[in-house]
């Protein structure tokens, strides 16, 4: 098929495409993001693509095995529709089976169509959801409905109204909390806990601002992060404070408080790793004028320090590959790379995956980068997983 709007004029054509779009999606393990992003380009093509695909994957969502997947791919897709300024509310309302419950609907449509939260609705939806039969849970569980619950509780310079703010955490935490038990039952046993969490967390990220203060509550941090809405938003919290222009030059540690807070996010929650690294790469990549050029450099050291960290953890493609992709371009200090190379290969113990020493082993073999660091005999850590990958695994250069 040579364009998009080719395969839309013919159902049988366009289910082949997003058949083997759907395939592509599925079987992507790091590069799951730009298989989204392909195949809700297509998805996106018009109005009809667009209902006829979210219905089907509402259907496949309903499957035992793989169900999740595909709700996931749909929640990606009314994203991407969103970003491209398309209000999709309407659709996205019908497939979820608010019809049944107006006034949750209305609500919560009013709410996403402007892409903002408002207290009268809220209100609404505190009433429907503390109700003997509420609504499905899905209906909160519309991913730009919890992105804004989150931005209202965790972003720093959000004013919530003090009489209000109970029901905006007890709708987060009874979306992340309570599951359904069949048709007509709820579990909720986690509830209580969750709301006292996400309070918490709220209350230390809309109040404190020095590093000092932000230590005397890391017991309570580091407790609530347990709870994994409570790390959406700290990340989201982080995200906010450390991308303020002058955060750095401010900053009197070797590593800020705020970043060490994420080592802690990473180790209980390998599904927040993806967005992790997308903070860290961007603060990696970020222009620091105003710090001494020796200063940048520390500051790239221990953001590397953070990536091993998240490599330790379990995230070692998506690391390797980012900086394989720094060195290639030839826009960074060839001293991170060698200093990247160096806490790895202290981290790291074979047994290895091929597709690792594949993408690892060239950075390690470069002169440039490790030569300094070889010594005359094989002892040496570079030298020593040279000589063990090149007696265990074909290389492919």
């Amino acid at each position: 098929i040579t364009s998009i709007s080719t395969a839309a004029q013919q159902i049988e054509v366009f289910s082949r495409v997003l058949k083997t779009a759907i395939a592509g999606f599925l079987q992507s393990t790091d590069d799951w993001q730009s298989s989204i992003d392909e195949c809700a380009k297509m998805v996106c093509h018009g109005q009809h693509t667009y209902v006829y695909s979210l219905v089907l994957l509402q259907v496949l969502s309903r499957e035992n095995k793989g169900g999740s997947n595909m709700r996931r791919l749909a929640q990606e897709i009314t994203r991407c529709a969103q970003q491209n300024r398309h209000d999709v509310t309407p659709i996205t309302m019908a497939l979820n089976g608010a019809a049944l419950h107006p006034q949750a609907l209305q609500a919560l449509s009013s709410m996403l169509s402007r892409n903002a939260l408002n207290p009268a609705d809220i209100t609404v939806l505190y009433r429907n959801y503390n109700a003997p039969e509420p609504p499905p849970l899905d209906l909160i569980r519309t991913p730009q409905f919890l992105e804004l619950l989150v931005d209202s509780l965790f972003k720093p310079g959000v004013k919530l109204n003090p009489e209000h703010k109970p029901k905006y955490i007890y709708l987060l935490a009874y979306a992340a909390s309570v599951f359904e038990l069949g048709k007509k039952s709820l579990n909720k046993d986690e509830l209580k806990m969750t709301m006292q969490a996400v309070e918490k967390v709220h209350t230390i990220c809309s109040t404190t601002k020095g590093s000092t203060e932000l230590i005397a509550e890391l017991n309570t941090l580091y407790h609530c992060i347990r709870y994994p809405v409570v790390s959406v938003g700290v990340v989201r919290w982080v995200e906010c404070t450390v991308t303020e222009p002058s955060y750095f030059k401010l900053c009197t540690e070797h590593t800020p408080i705020h970043l060490a807070v994420l080592d802690e996010v990473v180790t209980c929650h390998p599904l927040l790793h993806h967005k992790v690294l997308q903070l860290f790469i961007q603060l990696f990549e970020s222009k620091q004028d105003e710090l001494e050029i020796l200063v940048q450099l520390e500051m790239r050291k221990m953001l590397l320090d953070r990536m091993v960290n998240l490599l330790s953890r379990g995230c070692v493609m998506p690391v390797v590959k980012y900086i394989k992709q720094c060195w290639q371009r030839g826009d960074t200090d060839i001293s991170l790379i060698r200093y990247f190379v160096t806490e790895v290969l202290e981290a790291i113990a074979p047994p290895y995956t091929p597709e690792f020493v594949q993408l690892f082993l060239p950075i390690v073999e470069n002169e440039e980068i490790t030569g300094t660091m070889r010594g005359d005999g094989d002892n040496d850590p570079v030298s020593e997983f040279i000589v063990y990958c090149k007696a265990h695994y074909m290389v492919v250069h």
